[in-house]
C-alpha cells in the first residue's frame, strides 16, 4: 500500500476534469463559471502535497536513524527535539526535519536546489492558503498561478515515492523500496484497519501526541508516554552529555603553525584587515588547494593571540565540523566560554542557556549577540572581534542548503528572508575556500557583498617564491641543490 496513490489520484482527476491551467485566462473564468471546482482541485493538490511532505519527512527521518553516526548525532537530536517536540507542529517544522534527515540526493534536491527550495515554497503559500492572506479571488490570479506551479512540481516528487509501499508486522508499519526495508515505528501507527495508517502530526503542549489519518484526514490523541516520549528522552540524554560542543583545533593549529614560513607579506596585509576599520569588513582568501590557506588562517590565529585581539575561528573538516550551524553553535559558545558575551541581559541569558535549533534562530542570536551583546575585554586595544572559516568550500559540499550568505540576512517567522544584516565594522570575517589557478570561483562562489575587500595578493594566494623555499629548506634540513631544484620544479607542475 502506497498512501499517496489516493491523493495523487484524487488531483490528477481534478487537473483533468477542471482543466486547471496556470494562466491568467483560464483562472478568471473558473473563477466566474466554477469557483467550488476549483476549490476542490486546491484543497486536493493541497493534500497531496502535505502528505508528500509530512511522509517524506518521515521516511527520511528514520532513514536518518539508520545511518547516525557518533560524530553527527548532536546537531541532528538537536533539530529533531526543537521541531517535533518543543514547539507547536507545523508544516515549517516537518520541511526543517525533511532538510536535516534528507541523505539521497534525490531528496535533498526539493530542500536545497532553489532559493526558495520547492519545499519551502510550498509550505509559505498553504500557510497563506490555509490563512487566506491568499483566497481564491480575481485580485490574486498571480497568487493562485503560483501555487498551481508549485503543485505541478510538488506532483513530479512522487516519483521518490515509486516501487514503494507501507507493509504492516507486528503492529508496526515498514517502508519497502528497491529493496530496503525501514522501520517507521512511531512516526507511522496503525489504528482501526492496516490500510489507514496514522501519522504523526506532533507533540502539542507536551501533553498530547496528534496522529493523522492519512486515508481520512481525522485526528486522533494519544499519550505521549506510549511511543513518542521514551524515544525522545534518548535524544536529550545525547544532548544533556554533548551538545554545544565547541570544537577543539590545538592540534590543527599547531600542526599548521610548524609548517609555516614565507608569508610575511600575506600575514602582514592580513594583520593590517583585522586591526583596520575599514568599511569593506568581509575578506575571502581564496588559491586553488596546497596553497597553504589553512597555515596562513592558523598562523593568524597566533598572530592575534599576542596582539590581543578577540578572534573566533573554526576549522572545517569531517562530518559536523562542516555543518554552518555546527559552526554558529561553536562561536556562540566559544565567547560565552571566554565570557565574550553581555549576558545580563534574561532573554540573552535564557538563550545562551538553551540555544535554538533551527538555522535561522541559530543566526539570528548570532546576529543579535554580536549587535549588541559583545564585551570587548580591556586588552584588547584594537576594539575588534575577528571571525575566522576556514575551507568554507568542505561546508558547502556536506550541506549546500546552508550557505554563508544565510549569515548575512534576517528572516521572518515564516522563514522568508527580509532584509539584509550587516554587522558592525569592528567585527572583521575573513572566509578561505578553495577556486581556480586564475583565482574564478567555479567550484565555490562566495555571495556578491558589496562589504567583501579586494586584497589583490590573498585573491588568489599565489605558491610560495623559489628563493624563500631554498633558503627555508637549506637552512632547516640542509638537502643539496639536486634535490632541492627538482623539488621547486615539481611544484611548478
Amino acid at each position: 500500500m502506497n498512501p499517496i496513490d489516493k491523493y495523487l489520484n484524487r488531483y490528477r482527476e481534478l487537473v483533468h476534469s477542471k482543466n486547471i491551467e496556470a494562466t491568467e485566462k483560464r483562472l478568471l473564468e473558473q473563477l466566474r463559471d466554477d469557483p467550488s471546482g476549483l476549490n476542490n482541485y486546491f484543497m486536493a493538490a493541497l493534500g497531496m502535497s502535505t502528505l508528500i511532505l509530512r511522509l517524506g519527512a518521515v521516511i527520511q527521518l528514520c532513514r536518518k536513524f539508520e545511518s547516525l553516526n557518533e560524530e553527527g548525532d548532536l546537531l541532528f537530536s538537536k533539530q529533531l527535539l526543537d521541531n517535533l517536540c518543543e514547539t507547536l507542529p507545523s508544516d515549517t517544522n516537518w520541511k526543517n526535519i525533511w532538510v536535516a534527515s534528507a541523505i539521497d540526493e534525490n531528496w535533498k534536491r526539493p530542500a536545497e536546489n532553489e532559493d526558495p527550495s520547492l519545499l519551502s515554497r510550498f509550505v509559505t503559500f498553504r500557510n497563506h492558503f490555509v490563512h487566506q492572506k491568499i483566497q481564491l479571488r480575481e485580485n490574486q490570479v498571480d497568487k493562485l498561478i503560483g501555487g498551481i506551479e508549485i503543485f505541478k512540481k510538488m506532483e513530479v516528487l512522487v516519483a521518490l515515492f515509486e516501487n514503494g509501499r507501507l507493509e504492516l508486522r507486528n503492529g508496526q508499519y515498514f517502508w519497502i523500496q528497491d529493496g530496503k526495508e525501514t522501520l517507521l515505528h512511531p512516526y507511522l501507527q496503525a489504528y482501526e484497519t492496516p490500510d489507514q495508517p496514522y501519522i504523526f502530526q506532533g507533540l502539542y503542549n507536551k501533553e498530547k501526541v496528534y496522529l493523522l489519518n492519512t486515508q481520512l484526514g481525522n485526528k486522533i490523541d494519544q499519550n505521549p508516554d506510549d511511543h513518542i516520549n521514551p524515544l525522545f528522552e534518548n535524544h536529550k540524554q545525547s544532548l544533556r552529555y554533548g551538545a554545544g560542543q565547541i570544537f577543539s583545533h590545538v592540534e590543527r593549529i599547531a600542526r599548521y603553525q610548524s609548517a609555516f614560513f614565507g608569508r610575511d607579506t600575506e600575514r602582514k596585509l592580513l594583520l593590517d584587515f583585522c586591526q583596520s576599520n575599514e568599511a569593506h569588513n568581509i575578506l575571502c582568501v581564496k588559491s586553488p588547494a596546497g596553497m597553504g590557506k589553512s597555515a596562513l588562517m592558523a598562523d593568524l590565529i597566533g598572530q592575534l593571540k599576542k596582539i590581543n585581539i578577540q578572534t573566533l575561528y573554526h576549522f572545517c573538516g569531517t562530518g559536523l565540523q562542516n555543518s554552518l550551524q555546527a559552526v554558529l553553535y561553536h562561536y556562540i559558545l566559544h565567547a560565552k566560554h571566554s565570557s565574550w558575551w553581555n549576558d545580563e541581559n534574561a532573554d540573552v541569558n535564557q538563550s545562551l542557556q538553551r540555544l535554538p535549533s533551527k538555522y535561522i534562530d541559530v543566526i539570528a542570536l548570532f546576529q543579535k549577540l554580536l549587535d549588541n551583546h559583545l564585551k570587548i575585554v580591556r586588552n584588547n586595544t584594537s576594539r575588534n572581534l575577528v571571525i575566522i572559516l576556514d575551507a568554507l568550500d568542505e561546508a558547502f559540499v556536506a550541506s549546500s542548503q546552508l550557505k554563508i550568505s544565510d549569515w548575512f540576512t534576517t528572516y521572518n517567522e515564516a522563514e522568508e528572508p527580509i532584509a539584509d544584516w550587516r554587522s558592525k565594522l569592528n567585527i572583521r570575517w575573513i572566509f578561505s575556500y578553495r577556486c581556480a589557478e586564475d583565482g574564478t570561483e567555479n567550484f565555490y562562489k562566495f555571495p556578491l557583498i558589496k562589504e567583501t575587500a579586494t586584497i589583490k595578493e590573498l585573491q588568489p594566494l599565489q605558491g610560495l617564491n623559489p628563493d624563500i623555499v631554498s633558503k627555508v629548506f637549506k637552512d632547516k634540513f640542509n638537502v643539496s641543490d639536486d634535490f632541492l631544484n627538482a623539488l621547486i620544479k615539481k611544484a611548478e607542475v
